[in-house]
């Protein structure tokens, strides 16, 4: 069994005796949407913190 957390999510997300999600596969899922909305709002009030203090 792997020790890092992103393969066992992933092995625990590909499941070859069928499709039956589980929690493992939502909380990878919500890392990663989570991932694509932060990351950009985080930029944004970076660039306009820094903007601001000029």
């Amino acid at each position: 069994m792997p020790h890092q957390p992103l393969a066992t999510v992933l092995a625990a997300a590909a499941d070859t005796t069928g499709f039956h999600p589980g929690p493992a596969f939502f909380a990878f899922w919500a890392l990663i949407i989570g991932a694509i909305i932060g990351v950009p709002v985080y930029v944004v009030r970076l660039m306009r913190n820094r903007r601001n203090r000029r």
